[in-house]
């Protein structure tokens, strides 16, 4: 009797170590999907610097041979109070990169901390690219929204809209406009909740396309008030999210002629969970910040699948992207142009990074963006 009343004791003390060490387990885990559900909608606008860079002669400059630094195409070059372009890969120096280099700004120092930057111009418009603009303010639910408009002649009515991607700023216009102005296009560069100079969320996240749309909607509401018949939204990254959006659920849906969308967010449910591999993490223990950040959030994934919603997509769509972007992989994006096949028209690079389809081919790319305007947009072709 003793003997049978020492096991049951021993095996309630098993069964409550065991209990313990679960429910510590199942703490740990939400404690990891809580912090990444943090992660993936914070605002972060700092700027890191992580290559060293030395002028190598007045038009060469030497870089660590890693990341964007070693491919090839343009981008820019950013350090504290300067800025220059990259291009072409002259040589190789050890572990290093010599690349064609103009300063457009300030003056590079030996050993210089710097950043290669894909939006490859920097400033606004006319400091940039000599391009007539005005600075505008678009009202929102938010409160005033800083917008560039960048007039153009000879337009029919539609204008472009560009969406930036997530906590990106309007210089990632840049790269685009003159392709646009020359097209005869007015575009306007709006901003949205959370970045610099525009107002914040309330809670002070990034809800990842599902309440920046309506701030995407106030600006074309903007263009509509100012002369605009009708717009083709383009859109970057989480900007293809927020694109999508609007030609799905907003009032000016009816208005949106045409999406341009460049390495978008087809499917926020891919996305994370290829950064979820990327960091490590189990595919239960990403499924799980997913569903974190549903309810902590208020946000609803399966409104941003593009791939089941293949249906519902409604306009003509460009859509670029690259087979060696890490950040948000191509995958459902060839899905859905494979499923709509009438309405996308995708155009690969390979072996661009994210966003970087310009950097790679600035010609090509500008050739592909302006066949398809005038083929959708109908925009005139400009008399030489």
């Amino acid at each position: 009797m003793l003997q049978r009343s020492g096991r049951r004791r021993r095996l309630r003390v098993v069964a409550a170590v065991v209990a313990g060490l679960v429910v510590l387990a199942l703490a740990a885990a939400f404690g990891v999907a809580w912090y990444f559900a943090g992660v993936a909608v914070a605002v972060e606008h700092g700027v890191d610097r992580p290559l060293t860079a030395t002028l190598a002669a007045g038009d060469r400059v030497r870089l660590p041979a890693s990341g964007e630094a070693a491919v090839p195409g343009r981008f820019g070059l950013e350090w504290n109070g300067g800025y220059g372009q990259i291009g072409v890969v002259v040589g190789r120096d050890g572990g290093h990169v010599v690349r064609s280099f103009t300063t457009l700004q300030g003056a590079l120092a030996p050993g210089t901390a710097a950043r290669v930057d894909p939006y490859a111009y920097d400033g606004d418009p006319r400091t940039a690219l000599g391009l007539d603009f005005q600075d505008v303010s678009v009202p929102g639910e938010l409160g005033a929204y800083p917008a560039w408009y960048v007039p153009a002649a000879g337009t029919n009515g539609t204008w472009f809209v560009h969406v930036h991607g997530h906590n990106g700023a309007r210089g990632e216009s840049l790269r685009y406009l003159r392709t646009l102005h020359a097209l005869g296009m007015p575009v306007l560069v709006p901003t949205y909740r959370n970045d610099v100079g525009a107002p914040a969320s309330p809670d002070g996240v990034n809800h990842l396309g599902a309440t920046e749309w309506r701030d995407v909607e106030a600006a074309v509401r903007w263009a509509l008030d100012h002369g605009a018949r009708d717009v083709v939204l383009g859109g970057w990254s989480m900007g293809g999210a927020i694109a999508l959006q609007v030609a799905d659920r907003s009032d000016v849906a009816g208005k949106v002629r045409g999406l341009v969308l460049d390495s978008p967010v087809v499917d926020w449910g891919d996305v994370l969970r290829s950064q979820g591999a990327d960091r490590n993490l189990p595919s239960a223990e990403t499924a799980l910040a997913m569903w974190v950040t549903e309810r902590r959030f208020g946000l609803d994934f399966d409104r941003f699948d593009w791939v089941a919603r293949a249906r519902d997509l409604k306009v003509p769509t460009l859509l670029v992207h690259s087979d060696d972007d890490h950040y948000v992989p191509d995958g459902p994006g060839k899905q859905l142009a494979a499923a709509r096949p009438d309405l996308v028209t995708l155009h690969l690079v390979p072996g661009a990074g994210h966003t970087e389809g310009w950097n790679t081919d600035p010609a090509g790319y500008e050739r592909v963006l302006r066949d398809w305007v005038r083929g959708h947009a109908s925009v005139p072709v400009p008399t030489d």
